[in-house]
């Protein structure tokens, strides 16, 4: 057996020392230790649960993409994706996904994929922010032909829709992830499907309905009664107080990207959903005004997180343990014997050292 090492302060969701991890593709032994290398920090990979492009690529299209931009975020720590879908037409989505289950399956030890998030197209026309005006009724021939092809963990739809009840119910009983988002729907439409069941909400604060005092809706349902909810940590999308709010209100919230293509690009002009998008100073604008998808990866999410003083222990829960619990991945989001080798190791400053990815490391030096 070839065993590696690496020695440092390690982090977990709850706790830290200093020690040294001996693995393979699994962590083999942990052993704390007093005299380490002070300078690195060991954490378990990240996790993003939405994530649209990066590196110039875009999930819509195809496979090829699809790799590539898995691979930038890889590069930059992210050792376990969902690569996410825009709202199009059902031929469009089979196409952006054709083979995808096959891939995965095919390198499971060698990529970070895990599956897909469908954001869309079963969500309210009136609230699609920066998504194609190309909605569609809750329909369960649509998730059965895409299942076909690619094996989906997560579906973000507004349950007020006609028919959303049905199509919830189906999603549950086949162990796919619904999730709250881009909806109008009010409190009590919220909490009737949020009882009993483990719903998440989507980009929690952005593209829904809020809290307002006299007519709360998504925001106050979440607030109240979610368990888990992603939100978007690059500071533009939602204010660090509102951040700070909902860790306070929901006990396993989870950062996501929501990154689009021109994530980890130059400053600039793109297209993204058939939308001229401007790209500037760490935020990507449509007309100048609306927020498309964000420009972050995970590992400037969690820089971030620390910025607006969050413990570090808070930031790997937030960046992996919880999105690694809400998906029923038993052996991710912590490092532990017997877990994933899925590690990032930080400097002082969190920048980035070396990355593994089952136990290789991602362009080793």
């Amino acid at each position: 057996m070839n065993l590696k090492s690496i020695a440092g302060k390690i982090v977990n969701y709850n706790n830290s020392f200093f020690g040294e991890i001996s693995f393979d593709n699994k962590i083999i032994d942990i052993s704390k230790k007093k005299f380490v290398d002070n300078d690195s920090i060991i954490i378990p990979g990240f996790i993003d649960l939405h994530c649209h492009g990066g590196g110039g690529f875009d999930t819509m299209n195809g496979l090829e993409s699809i790799v590539e931009m898995s691979n930038y975020h890889l590069a930059n720590g992210t050792t376990s994706i969902l690569p996410t879908t825009l709202t199009d037409t059902l031929d469009n989505t089979f196409k952006a996904l054709n083979g995808l289950s096959k891939f995965i399956n095919k390198n499971k030890f060698n990529s970070n994929i895990l599956g897909v998030h469908l954001e869309g197209p079963f969500i309210n026309s009136k609230k699609l922010g920066a998504q194609p005006p190309k909605t569609q009724k809750p329909n369960i021939e649509f998730i059965e032909k895409i299942l076909k092809i690619a094996p989906i963990s997560v579906v973000t739809i507004a349950p007020e829709l006609k028919g959303a009840n049905y199509l919830i119910e189906h999603l549950i009983n086949k162990n796919i992830k619904v999730q709250i988002g881009h909806s109008l729907a009010d409190y009590k439409c919220c909490v009737k499907i949020m009882n009993n069941n483990t719903i998440g909400i989507t980009h929690l604060f952005n593209a829904m309905s809020g809290s307002d005092h006299r007519n709360p809706g998504v925001v106050s349902a979440a607030l109240n009664h979610a368990e888990y909810a992603e939100i978007i940590c690059d500071l533009y999308h939602v204010d660090q107080a509102n951040i700070h709010l909902a860790h306070k209100c929901i006990p396993k919230l989870y950062a996501i990207t929501d990154a689009m293509p021109a994530c980890g690009m130059p400053d600039g002009k793109y297209d993204f959903a058939n939308l001229k998008v401007d790209k500037f100073e760490g935020r990507a604008l449509i007309n100048g005004t609306t927020l498309a998808g964000s420009v972050i990866n995970m590992h400037k999410t969690f820089k971030n997180l620390i910025k607006i003083n969050f413990a570090l222990e808070q930031a790997v829960a937030m960046t992996s343990f919880h999105a690694a619990k809400y998906l029923n991945e038993i052996y991710k989001g912590k490092i532990e014997k017997g877990f994933d080798a899925n590690l990032v190791v930080l400097d002082k400053h969190y920048d980035i050292k070396k990355v593994y990815l089952y136990g290789q490391q991602v362009n080793p030096e």
